[in-house]
């Protein structure tokens, strides 16, 4: 299989957008309702509904986001760096990890960029982010049933990013129709693929950066933030979401945390190596290294975590949001959420970087997504 070269991956997202960043605010979201499109704020979130094929879907968000899209895009690739344009060779890079992409996602971000009115290349670049970009750092913490004050099985995660100050106003959810499996995406607005998200079976997923792998640099294959999309779309339950992710063919080394209204798993992952990790006291752990629970961490993290769950206490959201706080990295924390799959509720942060130390406020998604029975 060819390896596509970093460093060129690297210029190329610095290089995709480098119009320069002025003083203008994000602009403010608005009610909106479109074909196959609503846009709608609910509570302190903004909710994104999406349905119909995926052309319908990425011209409705298009027309209902793009002004937000052609604002952050440019601002958020000049944040990381900037240049002054592509070469044509390096077009052809992006051209050939987005041939990996699924049919219909690849359709999906093409009626995206011309609904938005956006640099094709550079919005799917951004799509792209684990195989083009490093300095990822993530943490997540689920809790089975023994380990929940209340027997709810949950997913904390915190999503470290650069250019968190850029992100961290611009935050909603999209809920969209049309595959096996409705689901609700945490993003941003422009991102097709998906880095948190949770389905209508109850399934969450997350993708957190593996480091320090010596794995080099990508490979073809599905990319890493379509095939959390494609897991959310297509499964059912942790289960089958290791065995789906296990027959992929995958593009790096990454981590995975997964829950569902019963079980919670974490999995390292690289291009030939895979690892599901046993669930330790109740609780499923991981940031961004391989053998963890082995003294594989590199940085205090997965430590800490550890240290605040305890050996034997009950945990809440409330718990876990704290934990959340004490675990993400101040400059870069851009999304901190806690999942509650059997329910369907999400517990949001919302404020400034870091975002775990800001207001958390509860969503209900269960009026999208069901909730499990008896709950």
């Amino acid at each position: 299989m060819k390896r596509l070269p970093r460093s060129l991956l690297l210029a190329l997202l610095a290089q995709a957008f480098a119009a320069s960043a002025c003083a203008s605010p994000y602009p403010a979201l608005r009610p909106a309702t479109v074909d196959h499109g609503k846009l709608s704020k609910v509570g302190d979130v903004w909710v994104l509904e999406l349905d119909g094929n995926p052309s319908e879907r990425g011209k409705a968000e298009g027309a209902v986001l793009g002004e937000q899209i052609r604002w952050l895009l440019p601002r958020y690739l000049k944040k990381v760096a900037s240049v002054e344009k592509l070469s044509n060779y390096q077009k052809e890079l992006v051209a050939a990890i987005a041939a990996t992409i699924p049919r219909d996602h690849f359709d999906q971000l093409n009626a995206l960029a011309d609904a938005a009115q956006v640099d094709r290349t550079a919005l799917f670049a951004v799509n792209l982010a684990p195989e083009l970009l490093s300095s990822f750092a993530c943490s997540c913490l689920a809790t089975t049933a023994e380990r929940s004050v209340d027997q709810k099985v949950r997913l904390a995660r915190n999503l470290d990013w650069p250019g968190g100050d850029i992100l961290t106003q611009a935050g909603l959810v999209v809920v969209e129709s049309g595959a096996a499996h409705r689901f609700a995406n945490f993003t941003w607005p422009g991102l097709v693929s998906v880095a948190t998200g949770m389905n209508d079976a109850g399934l969450a997923v997350a993708d957190l950066m593996a480091l320090g792998t010596g794995a080099g640099r990508p490979q073809l294959g599905l990319p890493v933030l379509f095939a959390v999309r494609s897991l959310l779309e297509r499964t059912d339950s942790v289960a089958a979401a290791i065995a789906a992710l296990q027959s992929m063919q995958r593009t790096m080394a990454q981590n995975y945390a997964l829950a569902d209204g019963n079980d919670a798993r974490v999995v390292e992952t690289g291009t030939s190596y895979f690892h599901a990790r046993s669930v330790e006291l109740g609780l499923a752990a991981i940031t961004n290294f391989w053998h963890e629970e082995r003294g594989g961490a590199k940085d205090g993290r997965y430590a800490r975590m550890l240290k605040a769950a305890g050996k034997d206490n009950k945990l809440s959201a409330a718990d876990l949001q704290r934990i959340l706080a004490e675990s993400a990295i101040p400059e870069m924390n851009v999304q901190s959420v806690v999942l509650e799959p059997a329910t369907r509720r999400a517990y949001i942060a919302q404020g400034k970087i870091p975002i775990a130390k800001g207001t958390w406020t509860t969503l209900e998604l269960s009026a999208w997504l069901g909730k499990s029975a008896g709950q």
